[in-house]
């Protein structure tokens, strides 16, 4: 009676094992758990979503099916989690849209939503086919919809640990999106218009992505009386000075706990007469406000001969016309992030253009001071003024003239900020009234050495904007987006959100040379422990059934 209870029993679990999803996270890592932040964004959801998931098809290769496998069961979880409900469809393009034509269609269709294909080469029957994969996912709510590529990580990594990376912030992903699509309280960031001349063409990508979760304002400093009514103030490559009042208004505004990113140049770039170029110091009048900060930006030219971008440069001439090549132009630095940040954990490389080192002072209080990003050991400084000759470009890398060690190009400084104007003449005595000396709450200061890592390119064609991060030349698109973002996330979101960044997956290889030199061992061991195990239960049986049944 009870071997049929038992039997009826698990019958009943299989046939309701689609619907019944329980489990325990005993990782170490512990991979399967959402962060509270997720659950709490997912459970105030105000209407349902629909998650369309490209991820997936026939032949997948073996890294990329963990991925899909890792995206199933976040998504599961996700949807198990959720007050409104989640509908998760599967579209495999080669199934859904046999027809090259139309397949074309949504591949350019999925492109335009931020989802590229990846093309991998697989073995099949002796033969090398390349396919396309859609690493990423489209989300719906209502009638608003975003497109979110999942492969991301650091290029210069293998193609395992770039896998490995993009598992470990899928959930942040994943929910930064879902919340660009949700109507809640929006936090309020200001674009200075009276101290930069950049086209606005070039800001257009940052501006864009930003726009998706937060409300944005022109702000005109001179006309301001002060920042009251703003979360955020994003400064990019000024070169107009600040005047003392428009110091006071920025100091004012970080001593009642605002947030500010800074983007700027230590020196300007002047052609001469297409030979090279010259670097002249820059001096804004913001000097003084990032010395009370803690930071100190140099006056000088950053160039790294290991990773650097490169520019198109005439090497000679083919029969009456130039030869033009890409040649490595140290100017143009790959830098790479604190691995220890959640800002910067895991991403590609950012892309710099004549950048400047950021120093640390003391005599700050207790602010706390995080190096974002650095360049690698093999650089040469170079202090303003400076020139710097196009002929330099594609030379022999010579390590003796590049010993300056890695230096820091961004630093976030976190803390209760003291003013600037503390036991100092005000720039008008009307101000004293709402002077504050001593901030009480919380502020933020993201400093970066190069204005032009929040700009994008522009299309010499179409005249329109490229994505934040593309290099033209090599047609790669570096993490500049990523990492202002996951900063404007982090400062403005009381960093909860980035608390699903901290998942860290252990990759755990097997060892190569052991399998190729001990695969006979394995296979034999895999097929005999199976047929012992099974042969010793069998006798076991045999001879239980002896004992009992010979009498």
């Amino acid at each position: 009676m009870k071997a049929y209870i038992l039997l009826v029993l698990g019958l009943l679990l299989m046939l309701l094992s689609p619907w019944l999803r329980q489990r325990w996270d005993l990782s170490e890592d512990q991979r399967f758990t959402l962060a509270p932040s997720s659950v709490a964004l997912i459970q105030l959801l105000d209407g349902p979503i629909r998650v369309k998931v490209y991820l997936g098809g026939k032949n997948l290769p073996g890294g990329f099916k963990r991925m899909a496998r890792a995206l199933d069961e976040l998504l599961e979880d996700l949807k198990q989690t959720s007050s409104q409900g989640i509908d998760i469809e599967h579209i495999d393009l080669y199934t859904e849209y046999p027809n090259e034509a139309l397949r074309q269609k949504k591949v350019f269709e999925l492109d335009s939503l931020g989802l590229p294909p990846t093309n991998v080469v697989n073995a099949e029957d002796g033969k090398q086919v390349q396919q396309m994969i859609f690493p990423g996912i489209v989300i719906e709510k209502g009638d608003k919809s975003t497109g979110l590529l999942l492969l991301k990580g650091n290029q210069l990594a293998s193609p395992q640990e770039v896998l490995n990376q993009s598992i470990e912030g899928m959930e942040y992903e994943i929910v930064q999106a879902i919340q660009s699509l949700t109507d809640g309280p929006r936090k309020k960031v200001g674009f200075f218009l009276d101290h930069s001349h950049v086209p606005a063409v070039r800001q257009l990508d940052l501006i864009a992505s930003l726009r998706k979760s937060y409300d944005l304002y022109p702000v005109d400093l001179s006309a301001s009386m002060t920042l009251d009514g703003l979360d955020a103030i994003c400064v990019i490559q000024p070169d107009v000075p600040f005047s003392p009042q428009d110091v006071y208004k920025i100091d004012q505004f970080m001593v009642k706990g605002g947030k500010a990113l800074f983007f700027m140049e230590g020196v300007r770039m002047d052609t001469v007469m297409n030979q090279g170029l010259v670097a002249t110091p820059v001096d804004l009048g913001l000097g003084e406000l990032f010395f009370r900060s803690g930071l100190r930006l140099n006056a000088n030219l950053v160039k790294d001969a290991q990773l650097c971008g490169a520019i198109p440069l005439a090497v000679g001439n083919f029969g009456n016309k130039p030869s033009i090549e890409l040649m490595p132009w140290p100017a143009f630095p790959l830098m790479n992030g604190n691995p220890s940040s959640v800002i910067t954990r895991n991403l590609d490389a950012v892309y710099g253009k004549f950048v400047s080192s950021l120093d640390t002072v003391s005599g700050a209080g207790s602010l706390r001071k995080t190096a974002l990003l650095r360049t690698s050991p093999y650089t040469q400084v170079q202090q303003a003024p400076a020139t710097l000759p196009f002929s330099a470009s594609g030379k022999e890398f010579d390590p003796a003239k590049y010993k300056a060690g890695p230096k820091v190009i961004s630093y976030l400084v976190e803390g209760k900020f003291a003013s600037v104007f503390r036991n100092r003449p005000l720039p008008a005595d009307s101000l004293q009234k709402g002077f504050i000396e001593q901030g009480t709450k919380e502020g933020g200061i993201l400093l970066v050495g190069d204005g032009d890592v929040a700009l994008n390119e522009i299309d010499p064609n179409t005249k329109g904007p490229m994505g934040l991060g593309f290099d033209p030349f090599s047609k790669h698109t570096f993490a500049n987006k990523d990492f202002i973002l996951n900063a404007v996330h982090y400062l403005l979101d009381d960093q909860k959100a980035l608390l699903a960044r901290n998942k860290t997956v252990t990759l755990r290889p097997l060892d190569k040379v052991k399998i190729k030199e001990e695969k006979g061992f394995w296979q034999w061991l895999n097929l005999l422990v199976p047929l012992g195990f099974s042969f010793l239960v069998s006798a076991g049986v045999i001879l239980y059934r002896k004992r009992r049944y010979s009498h």
